[in-house]
């Protein structure tokens, strides 16, 4: 079994989601925990375990939110998608992931020419442009805020921490999942937001190498378990120096076709080359990737109200035929709040949707790396402003499409 977020897991301490779930003990008690309440004494009969072990693992399930317990009896408190269960919400993404592709689509020269506006239409494929803007702002970002202020779902939760997010389970399945593009991955340093957005799939770019980059060396660190922690935050905040160096070049390459003086730039160039983010013919440097500037807010913000607009109408009609399909998978019948199920549910809806747009040629359809990702990096500039240094990260949607 495995965890995923919607929301920001923060510091890899003894709060964050992923240290804790990601215990092979806690991955067993969840599993059986799915499946019926139980007391600390039945779990550790029915997974082998000692009971002092057990006793630890349930702890820190209790200290993050992740269960409950009632009349000695520990129940989980978050979505856990069995095989069956997630061959139920696959089906329901793939129905109504179409409808609503259609109905985009009824719109197209609406949505095309708002995208022509864009700056860097001028030097990118247009459909990379829409695979960003339909595709992640708006139908991710913009219609998760709308559809919580709607009571369609809830993304704002707080957890113990100071943490927001809302965590979800899966058992393993073989259901394919390649061309689903619905995870989005930020990391923002203030004045740069770096972007990844695609499938399940690894990702070589920003930010996914610098997290892979600080999980991969805190785990070699032998000693303290509270020195890999502390390495982890110093790693991130480096990181953010490494993403505004980077920020700085592909916003000057984007606005004037010419390189700001900044230290180790001839480093940052070959970096940024290697990742595709730029290219290089003679001396001259082209961006590759799309740039948004705060002069395309104005549209992005049509862009977005209009695909929200579509997307409201369309579950207003469609929402409670959803809602009794799924009337039976483990997560309600767990009394998870629905809210929270139908995060992970938008998700498949949405991710469909990509795929059947992609299908159409109206967005990108981006192609397989040999390790089975497919994903579109962008960065976008943000409007200068007096708290342009209070940098914050987020792995929004889905480490499970990671």
């Amino acid at each position: 079994m495995f965890t995923y977020i919607c929301g920001n897991s923060g510091p890899l301490d003894d709060y964050n989601p992923f240290k804790i779930t990601g215990e092979a003990i806690v991955s067993e008690i969840l599993y059986i925990l799915n499946k019926e309440p139980l007391t600390i004494l039945e779990i550790a009969s029915t997974i082998k375990k000692d009971k002092r072990d057990v006793e630890k693992a349930i702890k820190s399930l209790l200290k993050i939110n992740a269960i409950r317990e009632e009349n000695g009896k520990y129940k989980v408190n978050f979505a856990i998608f069995s095989t069956d269960d997630q061959k139920i919400v696959f089906h329901i993404g793939e129905q109504y992931g179409k409808q609503l592709a259609y109905k985009l689509l009824e719109n197209r020269a609406e949505l095309s020419n708002l995208v022509n506006t864009i700056q860097c239409c001028k030097y990118i494929e247009k459909g990379k442009i829409i695979f960003a803007l339909i595709g992640c702002f708006a139908l991710d970002w913009y219609c998760l805020e709308e559809l919580e202020k709607k009571g369609f779902l809830r993304i704002h939760k707080k957890q113990p921490g100071r943490r927001e997010y809302v965590l979800f389970g899966a058992e393993p399945s073989n259901i394919n999942v390649s061309r689903l593009y619905c995870g989005s991955h930020n990391m923002s340093t203030g004045m740069y937001t770096f972007t990844s957005f695609g499938n399940a799939g690894p990702r070589s770019c920003l930010p996914d190498i610098l997290w892979q980059a600080s999980t991969a060396v805190s785990e070699h660190i032998k000693g303290d378990p509270n020195l890999r922690e502390i390495f982890s935050n110093i790693f991130s905040l480096y990181g953010k120096d490494l993403l505004n160096d980077c920020g700085k070049i592909l916003e000057s390459l984007a606005l004037s076709g010419e390189i700001r003086s900044i230290k180790n730039r001839d480093v940052l160039l070959n970096f940024l080359e290697k990742l595709k983010y730029i290219s290089k013919t003679g001396k001259t440097y082209k961006v590759e990737i799309p740039v948004f500037l705060p002069t395309d807010r104005k549209t992005i913000n049509k862009i977005n109200e209009r695909v929200s607009k579509i997307v409201c109408d369309f579950l207003d009609k469609n929402y409670l035929e959803i809602k009794d399909a799924l009337s039976n998978i483990r997560p309600v019948l767990n009394k998870v709040p629905f809210e929270e199920i139908f995060v992970d549910v938008w998700h498949k809806i949405f991710g469909y949707c990509n795929m059947f747009l992609a299908d159409e040629g109206f967005m990108f359809d981006p192609p397989e790396t040999p390790y089975g990702g497919r994903y579109l990096a962008w960065i976008t500039v943000n409007k200068k402003s007096r708290n342009e240094r209070r940098a914050t990260s987020c792995n929004r949607a889905n480490s499970h499409y990671h």
